[in-house]
Order: structure tokens, then C-alpha cells, then sequence
């Protein structure tokens, strides 16, 4: 049984028992068969033999009469023929009576007796004692009938009995083999159940016998299988519990496990150092930041004098929470050098390039050159403009790096833009054989944007178009306007991009993976979309591997407002402007830019000087360099916000510094110096004049929130939609925001605002009337209407402290 299946056990113990059972009962039938055969032979015999008697007594009587009355010929030829019948009965008697020797011995004795007739056919007692054998011979049948009877009798019970004791014995055998085969299974199954039960228990060496049958055998096969895999992967995982606690533990950040309800479970030895408030048991609430802010992203944290990051991770549905806290104080501190080396770098590599740049346009714009010594100069100018760009294009990649690309946003011709790109690209396009064409829209408005950043985001997509497109191709670069935005679009012929490359063509140092590619670092399209979204803008990709590439800048539409102002430069004309800058190269390039206009300028090259000039006379607007020795111009700038009959005057700050934060608010025009860029700036800040704040807010809570201000001796001004305060930053600067929360859109109020009178940080304050219907939407806490303009006179106060 142990090689049979369970199954094929049964079929052959059911086959067996079936064939006992049909043997014993084919038995028994062929016992009560022969039996009753038996004795329905001895019934004919008994019954024939009995007949063969009464013939026989007949034939004895019949032939006693013809001897003693027959006589003569005739009674010889009947003695003869009552012999012969005589003669015939008794050997057909005799025939029948061969089996039963007592009846053979009553019809030989009848023979005899019936010879004795023969021989004295006279006498008077002969014939009786033959004709009792034959009566004998006939009682011995009916004795033999009434045993034959009996006989049959009892064979059909011994064959009965023999049946049915051959069916207990077939029962107790079916029995008794069914039992061996629940043993056979059943031994097994409880070694297979109490292995299971190790296994469970953890016991991963437990292993079971492999016996029993076939599926037994396979099922205990597949047991020990599992257990050696289990045992196999419980080492692995223990090693790499081992190993990952020890990794963990040597981590030179902080890890900590917090449960759903924000407490400590478990920590490594460096949270010890850089948090050891959170021991096992304590909240991290009181710590870390909220959990919803660490899962959405790096956290910094300052605590003991160390910058910490910090990021969360959920361990799944309600299982708690992974901290990790990393000590970026390094981080930082680096960041700071790299910022100040790229500052200072910066400052040594623009200023010289602004004086070759400026002096060059000078020389250009003279008149007195020949033919030959103009190529000359169009050459060098060319060359230092390239330079500039390679310049930019470094800088541009440390401020990515940092997140502080700068821009400098007014109402911008795309147009003009585009045009002078393509006319610095043309001939490099050509080159390749391919051709550029430029298609634009009549009439296409001002977009809201850096000129000088436009130009970079084409110069970057056309210069990619050139590098992927084959000779022969075309690079086409198109402007069109929707509601909101001024669309550039850049398309070419080239070789197309996948999905994946789709995908990752704004990522840092990306390049595309075709067998032939051409130069580049990576760096234009992530430079191409930070710029771009600086902008509030966005750019998408809609490529076919095989037929080119077309990107889609879109850039916001410049208001209404800014077409209806003065021009800018007209506005120059006859105006008195103060020139600072410690370089008198680049003093005298400025004033020099500005003389065309009609610009009576005075050049000073320090903070100290800048101040006394401005005490003593009086000026329109200054430039202003920041990074001079002695008095900086951050100083200055301080010192003229804090002086009640300077803080008007307009400041554009010319430099090469890129703290933008520290410079929110004021014009800045980066060095090396756009003369176009250095003239509009300054003109609109001349038109914009200064206004302290900006009121955005309901007309019904003008009434309530006037007087305050009024007497508190704030400068504002009143805006009723967010459309409206968008305009007016654009025309103004603003120290600080006073925001209505009861508006329909207060977030949208908040998104509009652009403060460039700040310079130090972005100023908005809350304010609400009452229960306001906008809060829900706003992760702000408002002031009441009856402190919002303390609170606004505190923020100003405190930025001249």
C-alpha cells in the first residue's frame, strides 16, 4: 500500500472484497444447486426404482400364472415370454438399483427367488417369498425418498449457514483492510499535523518522514520542501535584520519610528545627538514639524545651533510613522561658501566683460571707424557677447543648483526678443545647412516677463532644435496669443524623442539616448523650464520619434495697464540721476548709456559719497551698486528707506550680486549691463514713484479700516479684485499687503501680489471683519480690522530698526 495512491488502494480493496463476496455467494448458490440436484436424482431414482419394483412384482406374478396355467406349444412360447419380461424388469431394476446396495440385494434375492418359482412353479409358498423381496425392494424406495428428503434438508442449511458465515468473514476481512488503509493514512497525517504545528511554533528544522501513500508521500515531500525554504529564507531575513540594524545603528543620520499617535518606539544611537529630546516613549510633536509637511518634503529645522532636514515616511495603514532627521548644518555652511564663491566670481568675471561690452557698443556707435575696423568691433562684440552668455550659463547653473534664478519681470515685446535671437542664431543654423524661420502673429501683446531670460529660454530650444535636427531640417520658431498667455513655440524636423525621453527631458545633465548624439551638457531644457515656471508660465513637449520635436512656452500676458503708461524712456528725458559703483569704468559706461536721453547724471564711487550727494542736492532716481568696499549698498539702501526726505527717491541697483532675496522689491539690473534693460528700469521706476501699501479689500470695509490708517499716518493705496492689485503692483512699489479675507478669493488676492518695495522679505497681513467665508481655503490666521494697521505700522517700523 505504501506505492499505491490512496485512491488506487481503494479501487483494489473494493475490487477484492467484491470478489470474496461473489465467490462466497457463487459458492453457496453451486452448494444449494448441487444439493438440490442431488436430491432430485435421488428422487428419480427412488421414485424409477420404486416404478421398476411394482413392474417387477407384475412381471414376477404374470409369469407365476403362465407357468402354472400355460401348457402346450402355445404355453411354452407365454412361459418363454413371461420369462423374458421377467427377465428385462429385473436388469432395468437391476440398473437403477446399482447405486443403493441393500436394493440390490433385495432384487437379487428376488432373482433367486423367482428361479425357485421357475423351478417349482407348483408349490404354494414360492411365489410369497419372492413377491417379499420385490415388496421390500418398494418399501426400501420410499425409505431412500423420505432420506433424500431429509438429506436435501439439511444440505440447504449448511449451505445457508456456509453463505452467510462466508459474508461475516468477507465483512470482518473489508473491515479489518479499510482499517489498515485509515492506519496506513492516518499515521502520517498526525506526524504532517504536529510538524505543521512546529512550523507555526517557529520550529523551521522540523521535518516529516516521506511513507505512507503516494499523496502522503508527495504531500510530506512538498512539507520539507517549504520547511528547508523556510528555514532557508528565515536565515537570509535574520542576516538581513542583523545587517540592517547594524546599518541602521552606523547611520549618520537619525531614524526614529513613531506610532500612529506621534510617539517614539524606537530610535538609533545618533538621535541621541541630533534630537535627544525624542528618547522611546516621547512625542515627537514637540520637536519635529507637522507630519503632513514632512511627507510632503524635506523639512528644515534649526535647533542647538544645528540645521536640521527633516523628512517622514508613513509605514503603512495606521502603522506609524518613519523620521529622518539629517544634519545639514555642513550643508549649509557650504552653500554659504558656494554662494559667496559664486558671487565673488561672478563680480570678477562680469565686471571687466561690462566694460569691454559697453566701451564696444561705444566705439560701434561713434561714426569714425572704416569698413575694416568695424568688422573688427562687430567681431569683439560678438565674441563678448558670447561670452556674457557663457557666463550667464554658469551662473544660471549654481542659482538652478540653489533655487535662486533670478528674474525680472515687465511688460516685454516677445517679438523683439525672438528677432534678435534668430539673428544671433541664423548663421549657426545655416551652417548645418538647415534653415530658420521665425513666424509670429500681427499685433501679438506685451508678455509679462525678463527680456533678457526670453532670450535665453529660445537661445537654449532653438540651439537644442539645431543640435538634434540633421543637415537639411528645419528649426522654425513661431509666437502666437491665447486669453492669458503669449505662446513661443519652437518646432523642428529632427529625429523625434520616445516617451521616456518625453519624460525626462527636463531633468539635470539629461541627454537622449540615439546612436549619434550630438554635444551639450544636459542642462538647457532644466535651465529652459526653471526659468519658465520662475515666469509663472509652463512649457510641455509634443514629439514624434521620427518626425521632430516641438516645445510650448507659455508665458503670462502683460496687463492692460502697463500699455496705457507713459513710455518709459520718454520719461528720462531731463531728469537728474545719481550713478554709485566703485568701478569708474562701469560708472562712466552708465552715464554714458543714459546721455542720449537727455540724462544729466553725477557719478559718485561710494555709500558715503551717495549720501551726501543726496542729503545735499536733488535727484530723480539712482543706481546703485551693491557689493562696494566700505559703506555697501545694502546700507545704503537701509539708510535711505529710514530717512523721511530720501525714502522716496527711486533705486535701480546695478550689480552683479544675486542675493535676490535681500534685494526683493527694488529694480535690479544684472551686470554685464543691457543698455535696454538698464533704460527701462530706470524710467519705470521714475513713472512708478512709491507707495508704502496696498489695501486689497471689499469697498464695504473701506469705511471701518480708513480711519486707522489714516491715523496712524500710513501711505496706501486701494485695490477691490485681485486683477486690479496685480496692475497696480506692476505700476507700484509696496512695502506690505493688507488683505481682505471676506473676499470671494482671498487666496487669489494673495497670489497676485508682487511687493517690490520689500527688501528684505515679503510682507502680507490677514485681516478679517467678522466670521469670514474665504478662511476655510486659507492656511492663515487673520488679524481683526481693528489691528491690522498696528500691525501694519510694526512691520514697517521694524524694517528700519
Amino acid at each position: 500500500m505504501a506505492r499505491l495512491t490512496i485512491a488506487r488502494s481503494l479501487r483494489l480493496a473494493l475490487l477484492g472484497l467484491t470478489i470474496v463476496l461473489a465467490a462466497v455467494a457463487a459458492g453457496g448458490v453451486a452448494f444449494l444447486y448441487s444439493t438440490r440436484q442431488d436430491y432430485e436424482d435421488r428422487l428419480a431414482e427412488g421414485y424409477q426404482l420404486q416404478t421398476a419394483a411394482s413392474r417387477l412384482l407384475a412381471a414376477a406374478i404374470v409369469e407365476e400364472a403362465t407357468l402354472r396355467t400355460a401348457t402346450g406349444d402355445a404355453g411354452k412360447a407365454q412361459r418363454a415370454a413371461a420369462r423374458r419380461a421377467f427377465d428385462v424388469t429385473l436388469a432395468d431394476a437391476r440398473r437403477l438399483a446399482s447405486k443403493d446396495p441393500q436394493s440390490a440385494r433385495l432384487l437379487e434375492a428376488a432373482a433367486r427367488n423367482q428361479e425357485g418359482v421357475r423351478a417349482h412353479p407348483r408349490a404354494d409358498t414360492a411365489p410369497l417369498s419372492g413377491r417379499d423381496s420385490i415388496v421390500a425392494l418398494a418399501a426400501r424406495q420410499r425409505t431412500r425418498l423420505s432420506d433424500a428428503r431429509d438429506a436435501a434438508a439439511d444440505d440447504s442449511r449448511t449451505a445457508v449457514l456456509a453463505a452467510g458465515a462466508g459474508g461475516v468473514l468477507a465483512l470482518i476481512a473489508a473491515l479489518m483492510l479499510v482499517a489498515a488503509m485509515v492506519g496506513a493514512v492516518r499515521r502520517p497525517l498526525e506526524r504532517l499535523v504536529e510538524a505543521a504545528r512546529r512550523l507555526a511554533a517557529g520550529d523551521s528544522s522540523v521535518r516529516v518522514n516521506e511513507d505512507g501513500p503516494a499523496e502522503l508521500r508527495t504531500l510530506a515531500g512538498a512539507f520539507n520542501a517549504m520547511a528547508a525554504d523556510i528555514e532557508s529564507a528565515s536565515s537570509r531575513l535574520e542576516a538581513e535584520r542583523r545587517r540592517l540594524d547594524t546599518t541602521i545603528r552606523s547611520l549618520g543620520d537619525a531614524l526614529l519610528i513613531a506610532d500612529p499617535d506621534g510617539i517614539v518606539e524606537q530610535a538609533n544611537p545618533r538621535a541621541a545627538i541630533l534630537v535627544p529630546d525624542l528618547e522611546p516613549g516621547a512625542d515627537v510633536a514637540a520637536v519635529l514639524p507637522p507630519v503632513e509637511n514632512a511627507l510632503a518634503g524635506e523639512v528644515t529645522l534649526e535647533r542647538d545651533g544645528r540645521t536640521l532636514f527633516v523628512t517622514a515616511a508613513l509605514l503603512g495603514d495606521e502603522a506609524g510613522v518613519v523620521w529622518t532627521v539629517r544634519d545639514g548644518t555642513e550643508r549649509v555652511r557650504l552653500e554659504q561658501l558656494k554662494s559667496e564663491f559664486v558671487a565673488t566670481a561672478s563680480h570678477e568675471l562680469r565686471s571687466p566683460l561690462t566694460s569691454i561690452k559697453g566701451f564696444v557698443e561705444l566705439l560701434a556707435a561713434g561714426g569714425k571707424l572704416d569698413d575694416r575696423q568695424r568688422e573688427f568691433v562687430e567681431i569683439i562684440e560678438l565674441s563678448t557677447n558670447r561670452l556674457v552668455d557663457l557666463v550667464n550659463d554658469l551662473l544660471d547653473v549654481a542659482r538652478v543648483e540653489a533655487g535662486r534664478v533670478e528674474i525680472h519681470r515687465r511688460p516685454t515685446d516677445i517679438e523683439d526678443a525672438a528677432r534678435e535671437v534668430v539673428l544671433l542664431l541664423r548663421q549657426r543654423v545655416e551652417e548645418k545647412d538647415q534653415r530658420l524661420e521665425f513666424v509670429t502673429e500681427d499685433e501679438l501683446p506685451l508678455a509679462l516677463a525678463d527680456p533678457s531670460r526670453v532670450r535665453q529660454i529660445l537661445t537654449n530650444l532653438v540651439t537644442n532644435a539645431h543640435l538634434y535636427t540633421d543637415p537639411g531640417g528645419k528649426v522654425t520658431i513661431a509666437l502666437r496669443a491665447t486669453e492669458h498667455h503669449v505662446a513661443i513655440e519652437v518646432a523642428d524636423t529632427g529625429r523625434g524623442m520616445t516617451d521616456e525621453e518625453i519624460e525626462h527631458a527636463f531633468d539635470r545633465f539629461y541627454r537622449g539616448r540615439g546612436e549619434r548624439q550630438p554635444g551639450g551638457t544636459g542642462l538647457g531644457l532644466a535651465i529652459v523650464r526653471s526659468l519658465v515656471e520662475l515666469h509663472g508660465g509652463d512649457v510641455t513637449i509634443d514629439s514624434t520619434p521620427g518626425e521632430g520635436t516641438r516645445f510650448i512656452v507659455r508665458l503670462p500676458r502683460a496687463p492692460d495697464i502697463a500699455e496705457g503708461l507713459p513710455a518709459a524712456r520718454h520719461a528720462l528725458h531731463g531728469r537728474r540721476v545719481l550713478v554709485v559703483d566703485d568701478e569708474p569704468a562701469i560708472a562712466n559706461l552708465i552715464a554714458e548709456r543714459l546721455h542720449p536721453y537727455d540724462v544729466e547724471t553725477e557719478v559718485v564711487h561710494s555709500g558715503e559719497e551717495a549720501l551726501e550727494h543726496l542729503r545735499t542736492g536733488r535727484f530723480d532716481a539712482i543706481t546703485l551698486d551693491i557689493l562696494m568696499p566700505g559703506m555697501s549698498g545694502f546700507e545704503v539702501l537701509r539708510t535711505l528707506r529710514a530717512d523721511p526726505q530720501l525714502r522716496g527717491i527711486p533705486v535701480v541697483v546695478v550689480s552683479v550680486f544675486s542675493g535676490r532675496e535681500a534685494l526683493a522689491g527694488e529694480w535690479v539690473v544684472p551686470k554685464p549691463i543691457d543698455a535696454d534693460e538698464l533704460v527701462d528700469a530706470l524710467g519705470q521706476a521714475i513713472l512708478a514713484g512709491r507707495v508704502r501699501v496696498l489695501v486689497v479689500a471689499r469697498s464695504e470695509v473701506r469705511d471701518t479700516l480708513e480711519p486707522t490708517l489714516y491715523e496712524l499716518g500710513i501711505e496706501y493705496e486701494w485695490a477691490t479684485d485681485p486683477l486690479i492689485a496685480a496692475q497696480m503692483c506692476l505700476a507700484h512699489f509696496f512695502e506690505v499687503a493688507l488683505v481682505d479675507a471676506g473676499m470671494h478669493h482671498p487666496d487669489a488676492a494673495m497670489a497676485a501680489l508682487d511687493l517690490r518695495g520689500r527688501r528684505l522679505r515679503r510682507s502680507v497681513v490677514l485681516f478679517a471683519a467678522g466670521d469670514e467665508p474665504g478662511l476655510a481655503r486659507l492656511d492663515a490666521e487673520p488679524v481683526s480690522i481693528e489691528d491690522a494697521g498696528a500691525t501694519v505700522l510694526g512691520l514697517l517700523q521694524a524694517e528700519h530698526a
